[in-house]
């Protein structure tokens, strides 16, 4: 039996069982406790993250949109 595999055949059969693997050790997270003390935490640290970044002024807009 001379049967060539492929490259993909190959690596699809050594990803395959390692995944499995994987999803079979990590259970799924389930909903924070309180959504509204997440959400403020993620949006200040968003908003720390924004505050660090500089931004040269020929990067923004000569104009702005008004309403």
């Amino acid at each position: 039996m001379n049967q060539k595999i492929t490259r993909r055949r190959l690596a699809a059969a050594a990803f395959l069982p390692a995944a499995t693997l994987r999803a079979a050790q990590t259970k799924p997270a389930g909903p924070p406790e309180d959504l509204n003390t997440t959400a403020q935490e993620q949006l200040r640290k968003n908003s720390e993250a924004l505050g660090k970044a500089t931004l040269p002024m020929s990067t923004e807009p000569a104009f702005s949109f008004k309403a």
